[in-house]
């Protein structure tokens, strides 16, 4: 997929953090969508990107990302990755990359044959899984997501932790592989957090509420449904170059 340089300085003043070591641009997929606000930090991100606000990935790895709101993702989080064929001859992209394999320049002996080359095969080497994560998850420093899994709402993954296969809303997962440990709150509380679906509103909106006590907040939550609009955050969507 395409990727696009991005300003960091334009970011930042469109309301989304990014942080480089040195460099002013960012590198993002064309299919990127962002709410407003949200952060990047030092990751990469590859494929395809949409993440909600209040959510932040510190460093690690994404690829064809589907991102709620409110998620904490700590350090060196990988998500994504995607397989390589198993029933080819090999599983070595030199085998259907061809010359795109490496970034390559002309100095070497093999150059010539090297950029020239055109690998031909009937069908693809794999097809893009795309991972999804809730609102409100946390993914702690090192863990893995495999590629296709889903991770519900309010759900927790612990550090390290290799997930191949999908979690349940408010589960705590943790373990290579990663297995349920227990589950966040009780299952009263998930049917209503998952009922109220606190996340459609932005902090300043909930402000007044405590969320230190869940069976309150969420009586909060379900009285503002019938009043207050939930938030409709600004979408930066470089498919469009709305942020180019």
């Amino acid at each position: 997929m395409t990727q696009v340089s991005v300003s960091l300085s334009s970011f930042r003043k469109r309301g989304i953090e990014v942080l480089s070591r040195g460099a002013p641009t960012i590198k993002l997929p064309q299919h990127t969508v962002l709410e407003i606000p949200t952060s990047l930090k030092w990751t990469q991100y590859e494929h395809s990107l949409e993440m909600g606000a209040f959510s932040y990935q510190v460093s690690g790895y994404c690829f064809a990302g589907r991102i709620g709101r409110y998620c904490s993702m700590g350090e060196n989080v990988q998500i994504g990755r995607q397989n390589h064929p198993m029933n080819w001859v090999s599983t070595s992209p030199a085998l259907y990359l061809g010359n795109r394999i490496f970034d390559l320049d002309d100095g070497f002996e093999a150059a010539e044959q090297y950029h020239s080359s055109r690998l031909s095969h009937t069908r693809p080497p794999t097809r893009v899984k795309v991972t999804t994560i809730g609102n409100d998850v946390w993914i702690g420093h090192g863990a893995y997501i495999a590629a296709g899994v889903t991770v519900g709402d309010g759900a927790i993954v612990g550090a390290q932790s290799v997930v191949t296969r999908d979690v349940a809303p408010y589960t705590v997962v943790a373990g290579n592989p990663a297995t349920i440990r227990r589950m966040r709150l009780p299952p009263s509380l998930i049917s209503v957090l998952l009922r109220c679906r606190w996340w459609q509103f932005a902090p300043w909106q909930i402000d007044h509420l405590d969320p230190s006590n869940v069976l309150e907040f969420s009586k909060g939550i379900h009285s503002m449904l019938r009043q207050v609009k939930p938030c409709t955050p600004e979408i930066v969507d470089l498919r469009t170059g709305s942020a180019l």
